[in-house]
């Protein structure tokens, strides 16, 4: 009888354990805690689809010069927008393009989209200054975002992601019409940008970023 018990009772915990094992991995499978971090040196290679100003699809990338205050600037390669471009280091949302070293846009404190730790399911608004050419032209942008858990194919590879979605973008507290899209897409297995889409009609700005893996 001590031995059934004894059996009962360690099939019981074992049952027990597996149950919370499973729960737990299911729960970070859907949770992203931080940002993913790269230092000096690293670079991000990606595809570009660009629909409007005009038509192409191109490679480009960008390498991490320095990281200071909480800044990462990155140097932009091969593409006509800008050829550096400054984020926060513990959201990765953009703060700053700049183009033969003169100041393009500039989001104060930065643009929003990103946050972290980040959930399935999560939603918030976020809010912030845009500027062009050093304050010739500010807005005041806030927007909701949602996160869903998708699964995407990139280059014929397959990516478990957390997909942040823009929605409801104001500018200067009023309904935005040309501001249609902001999406991205959040790799599960180490929280890396593998996929962004943007569509603004009113800079008629429109493209597609994929990782190259």
């Amino acid at each position: 009888m001590k031995a059934l018990k004894l059996f009962f009772t360690s099939n019981l915990f074992l049952y027990v354990f597996l149950i919370f094992s499973i729960s737990s991995s299911d729960l970070n499978a859907n949770e992203i805690k931080t940002r993913y971090l790269t230092e000096v040196g690293y670079i991000n290679k990606y595809q570009v689809e660009l629909k409007k100003p005009s038509e192409a699809v191109y490679e480009a990338s960008m390498e991490l010069l320095k990281i200071e205050d909480g800044k990462e600037h990155w140097k932009v390669n091969n593409e006509p927008s800008a050829d550096l471009r400054v984020y926060d280091r513990e959201t990765g949302n953009w703060i700053a393009s700049y183009k033969d070293g003169n100041l393009i846009a500039e989001a104060i404190p930065h643009g929003g989209g990103l946050k972290f730790p980040v959930k399935k399911g999560e939603k918030w608004t976020e809010s912030w200054t845009f500027s062009v050419g050093r304050g010739l032209y500010t807005i005041t942008s806030t927007a909701d975002f949602k996160v869903k858990k998708v699964n995407i194919k990139i280059n014929g590879k397959k990516y478990k992601t957390l997909r942040i979605t823009m929605k409801n973008p104001l500018v200067n507290g009023k309904k935005s019409d040309s501001w249609k899209r902001h999406i991205r897409w959040l790799d599960l297995d180490n929280a890396r940008i593998v996929k962004e889409e943007f569509k603004d009609t009113g800079w008629n700005l429109e493209f597609i970023r994929s990782i190259i893996d």
